[in-house]
């Protein structure tokens, strides 16, 4: 198990940790970072202090610290939102593919640092392990069934999935309850330059980061999110990218030139309140434009949401 470990500088490790914003903390040593799309958890294992070979017990200690992380490892991925209502532990207890999936995907971590550390008078090694979200051996692969429950249809038209307004599903019979919504008009202007993303504004409806969101029409119609995509897509990058502000979110990449910047009237009362609810003109709105223009389709949706807590 320990031969496949990838390392990665140190330095990689910090630069990818300079913000909390988007850091979800799992237990004490774990956590999920949203902005980089990366799993973290250390591990710690005590140095023997009577051991007569001061470098055999430094390796002893040092897989016990390798073997902690990974459990933490797989806390963290357990804590995962795959969707509004499932975390990953949830999909693993009733789905025993994904669970050898995952299991697989912990016997080739990352291996992102070590230290040697005190406690007290004693001396310890603490290794930081780490599992992708998106990308080749990523834990988006490993719930693939579960992010992409249509994959066997995805289209050809490209390599980002359908066109035109296929891509919009037919409304749902289920009403997301709405959390608090504002008295906010809609936006009514129409531009013919063709857009080339949707910024969706939901900061004050403790909207969560997960893999597979939504977005709702406030009638309970699902507009975007159950969609016939190419699964490899979606497990390279996901489906929605997240924000804290709209400037930062016109400076993304996936953003483009000419955003479509909607307010959302709140969010649904899932478990995980993840999904974002559009007043009934903007939903209109938003699955017309992208019928003209296919943003949707190209996955370039941006939520800005409320920094994590």
């Amino acid at each position: 198990m320990l031969a496949g470990l990838l390392v990665v500088p140190v330095g990689l490790y910090a630069a990818s940790r300079r913000a909390d914003d988007d850091i979800e903390r799992v237990g004490p040593h774990g956590s999920i970072d949203w902005t980089e799309n990366t799993i973290y958890a250390t591990g710690l294992g005590a140095i023997p202090n009577n051991a007569s070979n001061d470098a055999v017990a430094y390796l002893k200690a040092r897989d016990y610290a390798i073997l902690d992380a990974m459990r933490n490892l797989l806390m963290a991925i357990h804590h995962v939102h795959i969707d509004a209502v499932t975390t990953g532990e949830e999909y693993m207890a009733r789905d025993a593919t994904i669970r050898a999936e995952v299991e697989g995907l912990l016997h080739h971590p990352r291996f992102i640092s070590e230290r040697r550390i005190r406690e007290g008078r004693d001396a310890m090694v603490e290794v930081t392990m780490a599992a992708p979200l998106y990308g080749n051996g990523s834990v988006a692969e490993a719930f693939r069934s579960a992010l992409i429950p249509h994959g066997e249809g995805a289209a050809e038209n490209g390599d980002r999935g359908t066109s035109g307004a296929e891509a919009v599903p037919a409304p749902s019979t289920t009403l997301p309850p709405v959390v608090s919504p504002p008295n906010i008009p809609p936006q009514v202007d129409e531009d013919s330059t063709p857009y080339t993303s949707v910024i969706i504004d939901a900061r004050g409806y403790r909207v969560q980061r997960d893999m597979s969101p939504k977005i709702y029409a406030a009638d309970g119609t699902e507009v975007w999110g159950t969609v016939n995509v190419d699964p490899n897509f979606v497990i390279e990058h996901g489906i929605v990218v997240y924000a804290h502000s709209i400037a930062q979110a016109r400076q993304l990449p996936e953003a483009g030139s000419h955003p479509l910047i909607l307010r959302a009237i709140g969010g649904s009362n899932s478990p995980v309140h993840a999904d974002v609810v559009l007043s009934q003109a903007d939903a209109e709105r938003l699955a017309r434009l992208n019928a003209r223009d296919g943003f949707l389709d190209r996955f370039h949706v941006i939520f800005v949401v409320d920094p994590m807590d």
